[in-house]
């Protein structure tokens, strides 16, 4: 039994090491390894590097920068590698810490550490955020630690403490106020208790004065309330509350772990109260602090568990089950197992994030800006610009927003809809070109900016990949004339197509594809316009090249089924279709139920 109670958690760490084993790839992420390396270089930012608009005005995004500093030298060190290790690393403390209130239990504990990653997944990418989730978690480890030890080591944890604080202002600024409220609700919860708070006392002012002891300062608190109450903030959804049904669930089941812990424990039930709620509060503000709640509850759950007997008595009397515990394990794990994998999986082929390496969405773009040698200023979408500062681009718009303010990202935003709002925006900043980062709207109809410019007489389409797209003042150089991002997109091919129209869409298309090799959807075109005209064979080099490139794609085993259908292969035409459905996840994928009848029959010779 002890060999089973071994393997278990070795089992959930090896579905952790699954939750958090992604590429490194946000749009935020760039800027925060930029600024990181300035820091270094240079020292202390004090005016705006980055975008041409705000040239000699302050740059007040301070607050995360010793987080840049330790991201850039991971990020200079070792590369993608570099930086996924430090992911671990900081992932590991936030949700494997609390495994220490009850380490008896560790086995079955690591089962809800396992769910907590699975459900936090879409927060635990590689910025700032990441040092936050693992101070929160070390801060309401201590002090929960203050209520379980003796007086000397509640003496060391009184010195930790406004450590941690300190450190974690400057790594993300004012998020280290959440820490003082932690403490807060063990000074309550010590009060309740009748005990000396006067050692407390004097470590609360210590707690409260934390977030001084940083180069920003008072300026930390200043940005954080401009977050909460400029309006730009609600331009951006992981700042906005999530819709009830989304929220429920993926904090459900924490909500319910922590409440009935805490019912059947009572084990510190004040702090563990206004923890459980204040967190959970918090957590409705927006969609970025839901993890914050995750990591609570998880932390919460444990803690409690530890003191109710009948929990911990069921556990002993199941493992001494010969045949029960091992097979209740193999359950738990298999369905630990299916849930990890759907939420891993989907989150990261969506985000084109599967495997390891480093998500580069902007370098083609880039890399065709700089050979060109585009000069005058350049547009660029809000989820463009993190990517293109760190490659040398002077920008229009990046992932800060309260530099920005509320007025100059909405009118960014709306341009990309109103032909009239993007003339105006143009004339006053006198764009000469626009990089587009288009793939995550891609399916909203019209496509913003592109749609828009595509149409304009004023610009042209000269570079286009699977997600991005640079347009240029109308000029006498190349450009693009039979496809556009829209329809690449939607592979939708023309209604009427000659031979001219046929060479030179086929010409751009492989121009795409040396430009970009490592993207699919030119090749997914091109092969698609050999199938329409019986070219097989080159339409299948071109599919199984797309497939080398990006293997979880299902959108390639598609064009194969289609590939198969033309040739009147149905049986692997049926087997292709089953392929796409499988690498499209639980998110599903939506096909003609009468073309999947048809093909299920003719393969089955119906």
């Amino acid at each position: 039994m002890k060999a089973i109670r071994f393997a278990f958690p070795i089992l959930c760490l090896g579905l952790a090491f699954y939750v958090c084993a992604f590429k490194v790839g946000n749009s935020d992420f760039w800027w925060h390894i930029k600024a990181g390396q300035l820091l270094r270089e240079s020292g202390w930012i004090s005016t705006d590097p980055f975008s041409y608009t705000r040239i000699g005005e302050a740059y007040l995004a301070t607050h995360e920068w010793l987080a840049q500093v330790i991201m850039s030298i991971f990020y200079d060190t070792g590369g993608w590698a570099g930086v996924t290790l430090l992911r671990f690393i900081l992932i590991a403390i936030a949700f494997g810490v609390s495994l220490q209130l009850h380490r008896k239990n560790y086995w079955i504990n690591s089962a809800l550490v396992v769910l907590a990653l699975a459900n936090a997944r879409p927060a635990l990418t590689d910025r700032p955020q990441l040092f936050t989730f693992a101070l929160f978690s070390l801060v309401l480890f201590f002090c929960i630690g203050y209520l379980e030890e003796n007086k000397k080591r509640r003496r060391g944890i009184l010195i930790a403490i406004p450590a941690l604080l300190i450190v974690w202002s400057n790594l993300h600024g004012a998020a280290s106020l959440i820490g003082i409220a932690i403490f807060g609700a063990l000074f309550a919860q010590e009060i309740f208790n009748k005990s000396n708070v006067r050692p407390l006392t004097l470590c609360l002012i210590m707690v409260l004065i934390a977030p001084f002891f940083a180069p920003g300062g008072f300026a930390n608190i200043s940005y954080l309330i401009d977050l909460f109450t400029e309006k730009s903030a609600g331009l951006i959804e992981e700042w906005k509350p999530g819709p009830w049904g989304w929220y429920i669930k993926h904090t459900g089941i924490f909500w319910l772990s922590g409440a009935v812990s805490i019912w059947f424990g009572r084990r510190n039930i004040i702090f563990s109260l206004l923890v459980l709620l204040g967190i959970g509060y918090l957590s409705r503000t927006a969609q970025r602090h839901e993890v914050l709640f995750i990591i609570a509850a998880l932390t919460l759950t444990i803690y409690q568990l530890r003191y109710i007997s009948r929990w911990n008595s069921t556990l002993e009397s199941l493992q001494s089950k010969r045949i029960l515990f091992p097979a209740t394990l193999l359950v738990a794990i298999f369905c630990l197992g299916s849930y990890t994998h759907v939420r891993a999986y989907d989150i990261n082929r969506n985000d084109n994030l599967y495997g390891f390496g480093v998500f580069e969405p902007m370098r083609g773009a880039s890399n065709y800006l700089h050979s060109e040698h585009f000069g005058g200023n350049m547009f660029n979408n809000y989820n463009a610009g993190g990517e293109l500062l760190f490659r040398d681009h002077q920008v229009f718009l990046d992932g800060r927003n309260i530099d920005y303010g509320y007025d100059y990202i909405l009118r960014a935003v709306n341009a990309g809809m109103d032909r009239p709002l993007w003339d105006a925006l143009d004339q006053e900043y006198n764009f000469m070109s626009a990089v587009i980062y288009y793939a995550p709207q891609a399916q909203m109809d019209p496509l913003p900016y592109t749609d828009l410019l595509d149409e304009h007489p004023d610009w042209a389409l000269v570079y286009l990949d699977d997600w991005a797209a640079v347009y240029r003042k109308i000029s006498s150089g190349d450009q693009i004339s039979t496809i556009t991002p829209k329809t690449l997109e939607t592979q939708q091919l023309p209604e009427e197509m000659g031979q001219q129209y046929f060479q030179q869409m086929q010409e751009e298309l492989n121009s795409m594809i040396r430009i970009r090799p490592d993207g699919v959807k030119p090749r997914l075109y091109l092969a698609k316009l050999y199938t329409a005209v019986q070219a097989y064979d080159e339409a299948e080099v071109l599919l199984g090249e797309a497939m080398a490139v990006q293997p979880q794609n299902f959108s390639i085993y598609l064009g194969l089924m289609k590939l198969r259908m033309e040739q009147g292969r149905w049986d692997e035409a049926w087997k292709y279709l089953k392929t796409a459905k499988s690498k499209a996840g639980y998110s599903g994928l939506s096909i003609n139920e009468d073309l999947v009848e048809q093909i299920r029959a003719k393969a089955k010779g119906e």
